[in-house]
């Protein structure tokens, strides 16, 4: 298991620490680098939250095609992608989980991933695939960073896979592989849960027991959790929570409905002592649109940022800076942003976006994604040096590859 490299005391009790939340993809390879875990940040001004359209990462410059055998699939928009299905009509009480291990557990693979200059496994995690094209949707933190990629199927046999696309921001990847024979999974409209619900997961659970099988419910819907990235920053996450079973190995795989239908994907889980069966997903519904844009671009077309680091303000960390006790503090322009060209600076404050009430990085990232390309917002800004409000309007950026 891995543990938090950090941890953050709230103000207000000194020596008291949040739950860390943690992904749970793979066994973490053994190497000099901090582990990926999520943070509960309680509005701390001490962590920085990055947000965009998708995410709380605004903007970023990595090159998505950077790892071993990455390459773009260049379908545009004919990719081959999946479909969501409708609830069954007949079945009230759903499929038995034996029924559904036996149906589910073909489509869902093991995943080795091998380091730069390593002959060995270093580390593992899950897929499902997608469709009879050989294409699998993981995490994308299970695939970064390696240089090559091995997929195992259910009946045994073991092919090379090439990642298509990745996107750190949803934490999804697309990998290929070629090989006849596949058995896609079934996927359902993650929008029509309910809490309560029965799921099953399935995944390669250590790394070495493939085909896992646990179960339980929806503990809870629209789970806005922060997660701390392994370069830094943090990005906040839409997921669904369940107390069926995530354990590391697991991340990528499948979180199935009773109706054996995917509605989710393997990708989190809190940590410690004191917690147990809180896990996490990524709900198929956000993952679709993702997915196809990853399989026929390589990346996320038409994602909109501001260019800025924010923190979120409360009644408690803003008052007690002299700041408004709601709204997004800036923690750091970048240079690109049209920001810039209108004197807004780090200590200043995002009060309102397209004349919405700022109190959750979540707030803006709803309203990005609204945004396309040559769009502008309107801002209400609070100006840390005079105490002043202004009203802006500011171009955005393309978050491109």
């Amino acid at each position: 298991m891995e543990q938090p490299n950090g941890s953050w005391q709230d103000p207000r009790r000194d020596g008291w620490q949040p739950p860390q939340y943690e992904y749970v993809p793979r066994p973490a390879p053994k190497r000099g680098r901090a582990p990926l875990i999520i943070t509960l940040l309680c509005l701390a001004l001490a962590a920085v939250v990055l947000v965009s359209a998708a995410a709380v990462l605004l903007w970023q410059g990595k090159d998505p095609f950077r790892i071993g055998e990455q390459a773009p699939a260049g379908a545009g928009e004919d990719a081959p992608a999946f479909e969501l299905q409708e609830l069954p009509e007949d079945m009230d009480d759903g499929l038995p989980t034996t029924q559904i291990a036996q149906q589910v557990g073909p489509s869902v693979v093991c995943i080795n991933v091998y380091m730069p200059q390593s002959l060995s496994v270093a580390a593992y995690g899950s897929g499902v695939i997608l469709n009879e094209e050989g294409f699998i949707v993981t995490n994308a933190h299970v695939v970064e960073d390696s240089s090559d990629l091995s997929v195992i199927l259910n009946d045994g046999r073991e092919f090379s896979a090439r990642i298509i696309g990745q996107d750190t921001q949803s934490d999804l990847a697309v990998i290929k592989i070629e090989a006849e024979d596949l058995a896609p999974a079934t996927f359902g409209n993650s929008d029509t849960l309910q809490v309560g619900e029965r799921t099953v997961v399935i995944g390669n659970a250590a790394g070495r027991l493939a085909g896992t099988v646990t179960q339980g419910i929806v503990s809870g819907l629209n789970r806005q959790v922060p997660i701390q990235m392994s370069d830094g920053s943090v990005i906040t996450m839409n997921l669904i929570q369940t107390d069926a079973a995530i354990n590391p190995g697991n991340s990528g795989g499948a979180v199935v409905n009773r109706y054996g239908q995917v509605i989710g994907i393997s990708s989190a889980k809190l940590s410690g002592s004191d917690y147990e069966g809180l896990c996490f997903a990524i709900p198929i519904s956000d993952a679709q649109p993702v997915v196809q844009n990853l399989i026929a671009y390589g990346y996320v077309k038409d994602r909109m940022t501001l260019g800025v680091t924010v923190i979120a303000l409360s009644s408690v960390t803003g008052p007690e800076r002299g700041l408004p006790a709601h709204g997004l503090y800036i923690a750091e322009v970048l240079p690109e942003s049209d920001l810039v060209n209108h004197d807004v600076t780090v200590g200043d404050v995002i009060l309102k976006a397209d004349g919405r009430e700022l109190t959750a990085t979540a707030d803006l990232q709803e309203i990005l994604k609204e945004k396309k390309s040559g769009d502008t917002i309107d801002l209400q800004i609070y100006k840390h040096s005079n105490g002043k409000t202004v009203a802006i309007t500011a171009n955005l950026l393309e978050s491109t590859p």
